[in-house]
């Protein structure tokens, strides 16, 4: 992780993150690089058989997803920042060493009596239409 790429991705996510504030970019970083640490213990661990870099990925992708999300919430402005980094760090990376995620994000209006459930592929709408 402590390649020419991710340095660029981490310096880029957080002055996006930070929004010219250097004490909130200086948080990102902290936080980044914490995360970049865990992820790299996993992978050190002795005597792993994949399953716990799968779940310490999987745990760190979801914080940071969230994270994100309510960062774009916040800043929906950043959105455009953000699909250029990512962009960046895929072609940065070799073809063989990239991991693909992609997450979609659709915003729902809710109005009256409906619950919106998100599944795979679709929303599905409960109880009378809005």
């Amino acid at each position: 992780m402590a390649g020419q790429a991710w340095q660029s991705t981490r310096d880029t996510l957080a002055r996006i993150l930070g929004r010219g504030s250097e004490e909130r970019e200086q948080r990102a970083l902290a936080r980044l690089d914490e995360t970049a640490a865990e992820v790299v213990r996993a992978f050190e661990a002795d005597g792993s058989d994949g399953a716990d870099e799968a779940a310490v990925l999987a745990r760190v992708a979801g914080q940071w997803e969230t994270r994100l999300q309510d960062f774009l919430d916040e800043h929906p402005e950043a959105r455009g920042e953000l699909e250029a980094l990512v962009s960046q760090a895929r072609a940065a990376l070799p073809e063989e060493r990239a991991t693909r995620v992609t997450q979609t994000i659709s915003r729902n209006t809710i109005k009256g009596d409906a619950i919106v459930i998100g599944s795979a592929g679709r929303d599905i709408t409960i109880g009378r239409k809005p």
